[in-house]
C-alpha cells in the first residue's frame, strides 16, 4: 500500500450559517465535496456523494481508475434523482474533487521490466513484461471548481481545471488568473453533481513520487488565499495536518466568506521526484490548441477523452447552461423562477383545461326514463363523459303511463333542453289531460198526508204519519 501522510479540516466560515462542505478521508480515497442548493440541500448533496463514492470503492482490492469515474457518475445520479424526488432539493449539486490510489499495470512504466546481468544484451523490441501484480499508481479526478495543487520541488502547481465561467475566460484569454478571482461571476460554475443526469468527469493518473505535496480544496480557500500564500504554508508546515489547520486559518482571517475544506496529503515514498527544472503544468483538454492533453514534464495525465470543448457562444451568453457553486447568486435564482414559471404555466393549462372540459360536460338538462319508469330531469349529458356522470334534477316525477304514447317515445331518446325549466315545460305539457265530472243526482220523495193528520214539526225534520 502506498505510504502516505495527510491531514484534513473543514471550517464552516465567518459568514455562512451552516457547512455544506463534506470530506472523505480513508487509507486510500481522499475527497473533498462543495454542496450548493442552500436550505440545507447542499450539505445533503455533498454527503451524499462522498458516502456513494466511498461504498463503492471501499473493498479489499485497489480500484482501476474506470472504477472511480463509476463511482463518480454513480453518485451524480443519486444526487440528481434525490433532487427530484424532494422538491425542497430541487437544484442541489456538490462539486468533487478526489484522490485515490489505485492499481494501475503501466504505472511508472517507462522502461522494459527486465531484471538480471544479461538485460543489456536483449534487443530493443522486447516487449515489457506486465507484471503478475499491479502497480500503484494515484488518480485525481474532479467535476466543478474544488481544485487539486499539487507541491514539487518548492512551487505549487494546479493540477486540476476549475469548470466555471471565469475559467472559460482566463483560458481564452479575455480575463487574467487575478482578474478571475475578483470577477462578478467567479461564483458560476459549469459542471456539478446532481444537476444533470449524466457528468463528464475529469481524471488523471500519476505516478507515486516521493515528496510530493498534494493539496485538495473547495473555493473558499482559493477565494480568499491566493496561490502564493499557499505555497508558503506548505513549505513552513511540514506537518501535513499543521498545514490543513493553517490554510483554513488564512482564509477565515481573509474574510471567511464561504465553507472552506483543505486536506493536505503527503507521499512519503515513491519514485524519485524528477529533475527540478521540468514543468509539470497541466494543459486543459478543450483549450484553443491542446491537441495532445499531456502535459510537458513527468506528469502522466489520461484525461477522460469524451471532454469536449466549451460550446462556441459560451463567453457571449454568460451563465448559458450552467449550475453555480454559490446559491445566493442571480443565475440560479433566475433559473429556478423560469423553471418555476414553466411548470406553472404547464400546470395553468392543464387546470383550465379541466375547468372547461367539466364544464362543458355538465352543462344542458335532459329528460329521461328512470328505472321505476318515471320522467325525471337530468343535468348533464345523456350517458356521462368520461368520468363525469349527468345528475337527477328532481327526484320523482310523472310515470310513463301519464304520457301520450309520442310523447313517451320521444322521452326515450332523452331530449336536451338549455334549461332545468324547459325541462320541466316539455313534462308538464306532455302529461295527459283527463277532466272527470261527477254528477250528484238528489231524489226528493213527496207524499201526500190529509191535513189533519199532519202535526207542525221542527224545522228540517219530515215526519211521515202511517196511513
Amino acid at each position: 500500500m502506498a505510504d502516505l501522510r495527510v491531514g484534513a479540516t473543514t471550517h464552516t466560515g465567518q459568514i455562512r450559517p451552516e457547512n455544506e462542505d463534506s470530506l472523505l478521508v480513508t487509507s486510500r480515497l481522499f475527497v473533498v465535496a462543495d454542496g450548493m442548493g442552500g436550505h440545507e440541500a447542499g450539505e445533503i448533496a455533498s454527503q451524499l456523494a462522498v458516502e456513494r463514492i466511498a461504498e463503492l470503492l471501499d473493498g479489499e482490492t485497489l480500484p482501476a481508475a474506470g472504477d472511480v469515474v463509476e463511482a463518480i457518475r454513480r453518485a451524480n445520479g443519486d444526487i440528481f434523482r434525490a433532487a427530484i424526488a424532494n422538491p425542497g432539493q430541487a437544484g442541489m449539486g456538490t462539486t468533487v474533487t478526489a484522490i485515490a490510489v489505485i492499481a494501475d499495470h503501466y504505472a511508472g512504466r517507462a522502461a522494459p521490466n527486465i531484471d538480471g546481468p544479461d538485460s543489456d544484451e536483449l534487443p530493443g523490441d522486447v516487449t515489457p513484461i506486465q507484471p503478475a501484480e499491479p502497480s500503484e499508481a494515484l488518480m485525481l479526478a474532479n467535476v466543478g471548481d474544488s481544485r487539486t495543487y499539487l507541491y514539487r520541488h518548492g512551487r505549487l502547481r494546479r493540477v486540476t481545471v476549475d469548470h466555471s465561467y471565469v475559467q472559460e475566460l482566463v483560458s481564452t484569454g479575455h480575463i487574467t488568473e487575478a482578474e478571475a478571482r475578483t470577477h462578478p461571476r467567479r461564483n458560476i460554475i459549469t459542471r456539478a453533481l446532481g444537476i444533470e443526469p449524466d457528468v463528464r468527469v475529469d481524471w488523471w493518473t500519476l505516478p507515486l513520487i516521493k515528496g510530493d505535496r498534494f493539496v485538495l480544496c473547495s473555493d473558499g480557500l482559493v477565494d480568499e488565499v491566493d496561490d502564493d500564500d499557499i505555497a508558503v504554508a506548505l513549505a513552513t508546515l511540514h506537518d501535513p495536518q499543521a498545514a490543513a489547520d493553517h490554510l483554513v486559518l488564512l482564509a477565515n482571517q481573509a474574510g471567511g466568506r464561504d465553507n472552506v475544506s483543505v486536506i493536505v496529503l503527503d507521499v512519503l515514498d515513491g519514485d524519485d521526484p524528477p529533475d527540478p527544472t521540468v514543468e509539470f503544468d497541466v494543459v486543459p483538454l478543450w483549450a484553443d490548441g491542446a491537441a495532445d492533453p499531456t502535459p510537458a514534464g513527468p506528469l502522466e495525465v489520461d484525461a477522460d477523452p469524451s471532454l469536449p470543448p466549451p460550446a462556441s457562444d459560451a463567453l457571449d451568453a454568460p451563465g448559458a447552461g450552467t449550475a453555480e457553486g454559490d446559491d445566493t447568486t442571480s443565475d440560479r435564482r433566475s433559473t429556478n423562477l423560469r423553471r418555476f414559471l414553466i411548470g406553472f404555466g404547464i400546470a395553468a393549462v392543464v387546470v383550465i383545461g379541466f375547468v372547461v372540459f367539466s364544464v362543458w360536460a355538465r352543462s344542458g338538462y335532459f329528460v329521461a326514463f328512470d328505472d321505476d319508469d318515471q320522467a325525471i330531469i337530468y343535468q348533464g349529458r345523456p350517458g356521462g363523459i368520461l368520468w363525469i356522470e349527468p345528475t337527477a334534477e328532481n327526484s320523482s316525477g310523472p310515470d310513463r303511463s301519464d304520457f301520450e304514447p309520442s310523447i313517451a317515445a320521444e322521452i326515450e331518446d332523452e331530449p336536451r333542453f338549455d334549461s332545468a325549466d324547459a325541462a320541466a315545460d316539455f313534462i308538464r305539457t306532455g302529461v295527459t289531460t283527463t277532466t272527470t265530472t261527477t254528477t250528484t243526482t238528489t231524489t226528493t220523495t213527496t207524499t201526500t198526508v190529509p191535513p189533519s193528520t199532519t202535526t207542525p214539526t221542527p224545522a228540517g225534520v219530515t215526519t211521515i204519519a202511517a196511513p
